[in-house]
């Protein structure tokens, strides 16, 4: 094929109206040092914006004169540094420190990267009030957790939540949230601790045991006769534990626990067995189980027994279930005067439990499960 001379004549001439593409101004020492100042802020297509360059333009003399990337400024590190550095699975909290003030940083203009002054971020995570926020135990610079090991001796104290101060004192979180909003117990605010809840209401409260041993506080009498007692003596003897039992009544598990123990030590329940006849539960005398009751004659007052029962028996327990009807059945074990450790659950399945079922069958004891 041949071509015309007429076209090789047109795009020749079209070649030579062309204008040269005209050269990027050089770099000035001004705008270099303007470059270096602007990258620990601003991301390279911003400075770029600023002096009128491009962001590759930018990129590529940073590059040839040695000025570090936005992310790698001298004095400087990103929270996701910060979060391998002190061993956190998350870096949110940490952007919440920098947005609350609490170390000095800020988010690259241009960019999602956060950056932290290496300065700040030393002061605070050896400062006492940081470890309320975070666990110190986790730092993985060796040098860092010395210094914060030795701020901690000085210091010799400790943060506790609202739930710790309730079960030293054998009370609830909502009497120590009185008492620290009475001002009776000094206490920190604090808010979006792990960075996940941003413009929450509800907030952390943090302790200092020092401040929560001062505290005195004076627990109101309790009447272990009473019909709340009686109940939890029930929920004992048809084999709820006492997390399950504190979750019923509103209370710690550990006031349950102090509780249990006092109408123990104090030999109550057959009182409780006496005065409370509508409960009509019966002592064993089993030397592991002190009250033992068939919960089937209390389902009324345990629906959500019955609930965990019935969907064991249509074949749609869930885990939950599994492990509520295994420790009822091992306590019904131990009632029986047969040697069985309660608190040993293991992994807990329908299958499990069928295997369970039919070694209680074998040894003569009857299960509390529900008839088809």
């Amino acid at each position: 094929m041949l071509i015309s001379s007429q076209l090789i004549q047109s795009a020749v001439s079209g070649a030579m109206l062309q204008k040269p593409q005209a050269k990027a101004p050089r770099w000035s020492e001004d705008e270099l040092g303007k470059i270096e100042k602007l990258l620990p802020f601003h991301s390279a297509n911003k400075v770029g914006e600023m002096l009128g360059r491009s962001g590759n333009a930018i990129k590529i003399i940073r590059q040839r004169k040695g000025i570090k990337a936005s992310s790698k400024s001298e004095g400087w590190v990103t929270a996701n540094q910060v979060r391998l550095l002190l061993g956190m699975a998350d870096g949110r909290p940490i952007i919440g420190w920098i947005k609350k003030g609490l170390v000095l940083g800020h988010q690259i203009n241009g960019d999602s990267t956060w950056m932290v002054h290496e300065i700040s971020l030393r002061r605070w995570i050896t400062s006492s009030l940081s470890w309320a926020y975070f666990d110190p135990s986790g730092i993985t610079d060796k040098k860092l957790a010395r210094l914060v090991k030795l701020a901690q001796d000085r210091w010799n104290d400790t943060w506790l939540s609202t739930r710790q101060v309730a079960d030293m004192k054998g009370t609830n979180t909502k009497t120590v949230l009185m008492a620290v909003k009475r001002g009776q117990l000094s206490a920190i605010h604090i808010q979006e601790k792990d960075g996940r809840h941003s413009g929450a209401v509800w907030a952390f409260w943090a302790v200092k045991r020092s401040d929560a041993l001062k505290w005195e506080y004076n627990a109101p009498a309790v009447d272990l006769m009473d019909d709340l007692h009686a109940f939890m003596l029930l929920a004992r003897a048809i084999g709820l534990s006492n997390e399950r039992i504190a979750i019923l009544c509103r209370l710690s598990g550990e006031t349950i626990n102090k509780r249990m123990r006092m109408i123990d030590k104090m030999r109550l329940a057959p009182n409780l067995i006496k005065k409370h006849k509508r409960l009509r539960f019966i002592s064993t005398g089993a030397p592991v189980v002190r009250v033992h009751a068939d919960w089937r004659k209390y389902a009324d007052q345990f629906p959500h027994v019955r609930r965990a029962f019935e969907r064991y028996r249509s074949g749609r327990a869930s885990t939950e279930d599994c492990y509520l009807i295994t420790r009822i059945l091992k306590v019904q074990i131990a009632a029986s005067g047969v040697k069985c450790n309660i608190s040993a659950l293991g992994k807990c399945s329908p299958e499990t439990l069928q295997r369970l079922i039919v070694k209680m069958k074998r040894a003569g004891i009857t299960p509390y499960l529900l008839r088809r």
